[in-house]
């Protein structure tokens, strides 16, 4: 007979891991720098260079964790 706890064992990886502390740095770091200017960090009135150079990390690290994400997942049905 197994025991209780035995029986809730799970051997799939963690779910937070690092690819998914990437994934939510870089989503707040989007939506930093899409909304500066409205909350009043942004330097001047417009779309300013800073802010899209945060847009296009905030890009290339939610689109390579989600990548890294969806994979892992993908390894772990096989």
């Amino acid at each position: 007979m197994k025991s209780p706890q035995a029986a809730c064992y799970n051997p799939a990886a963690r779910m937070i891991g690092l690819a998914w502390v990437v994934l939510v740095i870089g989503t707040l770091l989007g939506v930093v720098s899409l909304t500066a200017d409205l909350v009043g960090v942004g330097a001047f009135k417009g779309f300013g260079w800073k802010q899209a150079l945060g847009t296009v990390v905030a890009l290339g690290l939610v689109i390579a964790s989600g990548w890294r994400i969806f994979l892992g997942s993908r390894r772990d049905r096989r």
